[in-house]
């Protein structure tokens, strides 16, 4: 008998490596999900193909959730992988459920993202927890490394676009490579950190009065300071480039950076689609939160 689970993709509104190290941070749930399904088995077996992180990421997960028996492992996917759009959260919430469902447990959001965040250190070294808690609870949430997530009243509709650089962002290397640049610049990291804070303040702002216009000025400064840590690339600031120029009302890398995806704020659904079109070559899609 299959069990079946799902976990969600998200995008980062605000925040990313900062919140790895203590900062608050800003997430979006986003409706591509992954789907896992799991069987009792003689041994631990997959029905595809996978490396090494991911065999080990699950068989953590696995033994959390069900102790010593074990499973064969389907999973489909709209998310592509390394692309800052939490392939990895969404693959281990979605088993994380479906392994309890096959235990017979019950699991709320937040029992499902503790559970795959063990999954995501195994992946990311270390994490911040924001992307398997969105990948469980979805919606916009505020959140802190350590703390629960809160999630975030919005006072109007907002339309994004997600277009894909096509080049996969080392997510665990650029988080060290944040780190190492924290260290080695202590100074000028803090003041981009309080810089940080005080954009997550302006993002809550404009998302609880409905304001599009102030929110993708503040993803426009965001992205500056991510491109100033070394995130940025000539591919996703191309894409950042045709979105302005097509109305976008703001544009920034979403996740790890060093490629990955760029996430595009438009002042209503029809503008939203149609910069998706202008961006078809990078697998544009519009969704409305």
């Amino acid at each position: 008998m299959w069990f079946e689970g799902e976990g969600y993709g998200k995008a980062i509104l605000i925040g990313e490596h900062f919140v790895v190290h203590g900062a608050r941070g800003i997430g979006i749930g986003i409706p591509l999900k992954t789907v896992v399904r799991v069987r009792r088995a003689p041994s631990l077996a997959f029905s595809f193909q996978c490396g090494d992180l991911l065999k080990e990421a699950t068989g953590r997960i696995l033994e959390r959730v069900a102790g010593d028996a074990d499973f064969e492992v389907r999973v489909e996917s709209g998310l592509p992988a390394g692309a800052g759009v939490g392939w990895s959260a969404s693959y281990c919430v979605a088993l994380a459920r479906a392994a309890g469902k096959a235990a017979g447990k019950g699991m709320g959001d937040a029992e499902a993202a503790e559970i795959a965040f063990e999954g995501e250190k195994v992946f990311h070294g270390n994490p911040s927890g924001i992307d398997n808690a969105l990948a469980s609870h979805g919606g916009a949430l505020l959140f802190r490394k350590g703390e629960r997530p809160e999630a975030v009243a919005l006072g109007g509709k907002f339309h994004f676009v997600i277009a894909n650089s096509g080049k996969k962002g080392p997510t665990r290397e650029l988080v060290e490579m944040v780190s190492s640049f924290r260290e080695g610049k202590p100074e000028e990291y803090g003041a981009m950190e309080e810089a940080e804070g005080w954009l997550v303040e302006k993002a809550l702002e404009a998302l609880r009065k409905g304001d599009a216009e102030a929110l993708g000025r503040v993803m426009d400064n965001n992205n500056e300071l991510l491109a100033r840590l070394g995130l940025s690339t000539p591919k996703i600031e191309e894409i950042r480039g045709i979105a302005l120029g097509e109305g976008a009302l703001g544009a920034k890398i979403t996740g790890a950076g060093g490629g990955g995806c760029v996430l595009i704020l438009a002042p209503d659904a029809a503008k939203a689609r149609e910069i998706a079109g202008k961006l078809g070559d990078f697998g544009a899609f519009s969704f409305t939160l």
